[in-house]
């Protein structure tokens, strides 16, 4: 019989998750001050840096030492006519340098010159980045080498004074044989690697700092190919094993035959700027994240309504047992609903896969219109034209997110004005005949998904990004841009696509379409065939903390045939497999443990049975990943919650394997 939660247990987990809601809050606080300190760091450096829009040339930041070689804070300015004192943008500009053709970051460019207006000479490391608002902005890092240029001609007249200028360049900077034998470097690549002394860089062969030796052979055929290679950026490690992130510029000297006899190089350290440009970029992870959790509280609260007026409806038809047992469904349907909704935020949180089945996509849809019509505003129409009841294969709780990410797109371009929401699902034929353009799409019956609205459209010179993560026209704090591209990934991973139309004014119309299978079988015929057909009469340990998961998990598999024993620590359960480690056909563990974690407990047994079957199970963990828990020798690795059905459903899949 399916437990039925007590009051304490809800009250419980709202207390759960009251305090998830105040983590996130303070993850946040944390976010925004990391911010902070990405703007101290760039303030605390002694070069030049600005940040400026890639389109307007508006100068978005400057450092203060920036300021204090210009004598003022020129934010808001034109970079052109600040630095150049130019009526109209530089002729050395490189921002038509740092996009790639897909308009996404093209890594740096870098380059020298001299500053007419200050007659100063600069090396200029040029890169696209986000900003803190989500856009693309060029920043810049000039490092002042006037004095270097002053000092080259004089430097290079003798050896000593050609050592001079060696060990002062700023950069890293090596000669080496193509072999990789070190012949000369400076304190500063001494500095990068981690080198007691010169010696001991000159014994270590570059190699050897190679993460991939074999991206170094990469290396040397484009050297020999091009002659110099400016902007790599090498994966390279300290000689404690430490990795570091570096730009290198080489040059290679050639014999008369064209032969390579010699590589001298230039490596900038960049580690610490790439930790905090990853910093920037998890800030607008979880600013997306926030802006998630907030709507899906408002539906969670939904759902655990639902949940205590079924759980009351079941009580008091204790003595109907089928009333009493229609409303018990209804709850399985909630709590299954509950938990697609947490999978929601895990989804932008990190990447997971999701489990693809046999569904209709007119149920969810008529699920998700449900929570829309409670969370829009009144002078909203919505209109249904649902007609089709065909399968496709896809996990359903991604396509609900696209439902809802769309049909709230939707109801917030309409704003305070309202309108009319027309929402519909049909069947189509996709054949060679249709144009569909940069599509590499097959032909056959398609489901079509319709969102409709009579908002106020999308510029033509938008249509373009709509899918670009982090673009947004929604005013700051109304959205981060996120919602558009996790649709389109979302249907591209489906075999599905897209197709947009709008005219500025008049609303806009999104169709997406995923391909129809055959309906063999109901996905609710599936699951129950799942119950029935996944028997044995193996021994199986479980392991977990919470006792009511354990109490019916066994007895769900116990009623499939199954012999349990069970274990609410790791420690215990260890402690009885090494009495008896002949005994158990399979372990089923819980990752996050008191005393011992599911990958301890399961390290420690493969230790003892190299072979052992072993699922393990996790709400979240942020110290294993699937790919970590296969690498360990565990058989599956499934996110709860999970139900009896299929958990029954994958201990015959793995016993049936080890078998085979």
């Amino acid at each position: 019989m399916t437990h039925k939660p007590t009051y304490e247990e809800l009250e419980q987990e709202i207390k759960r998750l009251r305090h998830a809601e105040s983590e996130r809050r303070n993850a946040e606080e944390a976010l925004r001050a990391s911010q902070k300190r990405f703007l101290t760091v760039l303030n605390s450096l002694d070069a030049t840096i600005y940040v400026a829009d890639l389109e307007t040339y508006e100068i978005l930041f400057m450092n203060n030492y920036m300021k204090k070689v210009f004598k003022r804070d020129a934010t808001g300015e034109k970079c052109w006519k600040v630095f150049r004192e130019n009526l109209s943008p530089c002729s050395q500009c490189t921002n038509d340098k740092l996009l790639d053709e897909n308009n996404k970051p093209a890594g740096v460019c870098i380059w020298q010159g001299q500053n007419s207006f200050s007659e100063r000479w600069y090396i200029n490391y040029d890169r696209a980045i986000e900003w803190t608002d989500g856009r693309l902005v060029k920043l810049q890092i000039a490092i002042d080498i006037t004095d270097q240029k002053q000092a080259e001609e004089k430097l290079l007249k003798s050896e000593g004074q050609y050592r001079a200028y060696f060990e002062g360049i700023f950069s890293g900077t090596y000669i080496s044989t193509p072999e990789g034998k070190l012949v000369a470097c400076n304190k500063e690549y001494n500095k990068i690697f981690g080198f007691d002394n010169t010696q001991q860089a000159l014994e270590t062969p570059i190699h050897k700092l190679s993460v991939n030796p074999d991206e170094r052979l990469d290396f040397l055929s484009l050297l020999k190919r091009e002659k110099q290679v400016t902007g790599y950026e090498p994966n390279l490690k300290k000689i404690n094993g430490t990795p570091l992130h570096l730009i290198e510029n080489s040059s290679g000297v050639f014999d008369k035959k064209g032969n390579l006899t010699q590589i001298r190089g230039f490596l900038l350290d960049i580690t610490e700027q790439k930790k905090l440009e990853n910093q920037l970029i998890q800030a607008q992870k979880m600013e997306a994240i926030g802006t998630l959790a907030g709507g899906i509280a408002h539906d969670f609260n939904n759902i655990l309504s639902g949940i205590f007026g079924y759980a009351q409806l079941a009580e008091i038809h204790i003595n109907k047992p089928e009333k009493a047992k229609e409303y018990i469904e209804q709850l399985v349907k909630s709590g299954q609903r509950a938990a697609a909704l947490i999978r929601q935020i895990l989804t932008f949180s990190r990447q997971s896969e999701f489990k693809k089945r046999p569904l209709t996509v007119y149920a969810l849809l008529k699920e998700a219109l449900k929570l829309i019509r409670s969370s829009i505003p009144s002078n909203i129409l919505i209109k249904e034209n649902i007609l089709s009841k065909a399968m496709i294969i896809a996990d359903p709780t991604q396509i609900h997110q696209v439902i809802m990410n769309l049909c709230t797109n939707a109801y917030q371009s309409m704003g305070e004005k309202g309108g009319l929401l027309t929402v519909g699902l049909y069947e189509t034929i996709i054949s060679k005949q249709d144009s569909l353009p940069n599509l590499n799409i097959l032909t056959g019956k398609y489901i079509k998904l319709e969102v409709i609205d009579t908002g106020y459209g999308i510029d033509k010179k938008n249509m373009e990004k709509i899918f670009d993560p982090y673009f947004t026209t929604k005013e700051t704090g109304k959205g981060t841009g996120l919602g558009l591209a996790v649709v389109d990934g979302i249907v591209k991973k489906q075999n599905g696509f897209i197709k947009v139309f709008s005219k500025l004014g008049h609303g806009s119309k999104f169709q997406v379409f995923w391909p129809i299978i055959e309906q063999i079988i109901s996905p609710d015929d599936f699951m129950k065939k799942k119950i029935d057909l996944f028997t044995g009469t193996e021994k199986i340990m479980l392991v977990d903390d919470e006792p009511d998961i354990l109490k019916t998990l066994q007895i769900f598999l116990e009623r499939r045939g199954y012999k349990t024993k069970v274990f609410n620590d790791g420690k215990s359960a260890l402690k009885a497999f090494i009495k008896s480690p002949d005994y158990f056909d399979i372990i089923v563990t819980d990752m996050t443990m008191p005393h011992m974690a599911g990958d301890k407990l399961s390290k420690e047994i493969l230790k003892r049975r190299k072979n052992m079957p072993i699922i393990l199970c996790t709400g979240f963990s942020e110290t294993i990943s699937e790919d970590k828990a296969l690498g360990m020798g565990i058989c599956k690795y499934v996110q709860k919650p999970i139900t009896g059905a299929d958990l029954t459903a994958l201990i015959r899949e793995v016993l049936d394997n080890k078998k085979n």
